[in-house]
Parts: structure tokens; C-alpha cells; sequence
């Protein structure tokens, strides 16, 4: 099980966005700009893998109690009825999981809404949420998270000083 070679053009390999949480096998992102919803978070693997059937023993291990914190940590900060998660790894062939809030009072997050939802925030039809916003939101998860994921060697990065 190694990581496929094929990483050019890869907006994970190096992430072209900015990293909320990182470990040796991860990192945690919030969905790239135009954001449809708030707490809209994403994990990545750091090695380029094609799906969940080419990761390691290790990351195998792993995904459970990262996707498990994450979804804890969205529906506490975002204070969401529940949330979703998709991985289609179709657009970047890149393993990435979706973590994204559902809202009781707002239908474009129920069920398959929510694909017309992306796809409305994408052609600009819908207003994405407002980057600070989803950045301040995107800060307050990761920090939630960390209480569960420090102990898989999960920690905020450095920021970068340009």
C-alpha cells in the first residue's frame, strides 16, 4: 500500500490552503473558497493515496477516531442538529473526507439539498459563507479537536510568516 506517484498539480500535496490541524499522516483543512457552509472541515492524508483501499495499516487505524472527533467538534462549535460525511476523492484524486454541519433550520443542509447547495455556491447563484467567518469557525473546531487528537500527534502549525 504506498502512495501513488501521480501528485503534480495536487492542491493537497503540498496543501494549498491552510492547515487547521496537522500530524505525521494528516491534516485538517476547511473546505476551500467558496465556502457553502460554515464548519465545512476536511481531512487529508499528507501521502497522496487514491482512496480508503490504498491507505496503510496505520492510517486504517486512525480514521475512525479522527473522523469521530471532528464530526464531535463541528456539531459543538457549529451547534448543528448532526453532521455529514462524503468522500468522493473524484475532482482530486486525493483521499480527503468532507465533515460538513447540518442545519434543523436550514433545508439546503438536509440530505441531497446539500449537493445543490455546493453546486449554487460554486456558480455563485448562492453567497458562500464569508472567509473569516469560516476561518474563525474552521479555528474553533480544530481547537476543539485537538482535546481528542493530540494523543494521534494531531497539532495546530506554525503559522507561516511571509
Amino acid at each position: 500500500m504506498s502512495a501513488r506517484s501521480d501528485s503534480a498539480g495536487c492542491p493537497f500535496c503540498p496543501p494549498a490552503q491552510r492547515v487547521f490541524l496537522a500530524s505525521e499522516r494528516w491534516i485538517v483543512m476547511r473546505h476551500v473558497d467558496p465556502v457553502p457552509i460554515a464548519g465545512w472541515m476536511m481531512l487529508a492524508t499528507k501521502a497522496h493515496r487514491s482512496g480508503l483501499d490504498v491507505m496503510t495499516v496505520i492510517e486504517q487505524r486512525e480514521l475512525g477516531a479522527i473522523m469521530s472527533a471532528l464530526a464531535e467538534s463541528v456539531r459543538a462549535v457549529t451547534k448543528c442538529e448532526r453532521t455529514y460525511t462524503i468522500s468522493f476523492n473524484e475532482a482530486v484524486p486525493h483521499l480527503h473526507l468532507h465533515t460538513i454541519p447540518r442545519h434543523a433550520e436550514d433545508a439546503s443542509t438536509k440530505s441531497w439539498a446539500l449537493a445543490d447547495r455546493y453546486r449554487s455556491t460554486a456558480a455563485g447563484l448562492m453567497p458562500p459563507c464569508d472567509d473569516d467567518h469560516a476561518d474563525d469557525v474552521a479555528q474553533r473546531v480544530a481547537i476543539h479537536a485537538l482535546t481528542k487528537l493530540s494523543a494521534l500527534g494531531f497539532a495546530m502549525p506554525m503559522p507561516t510568516i511571509v
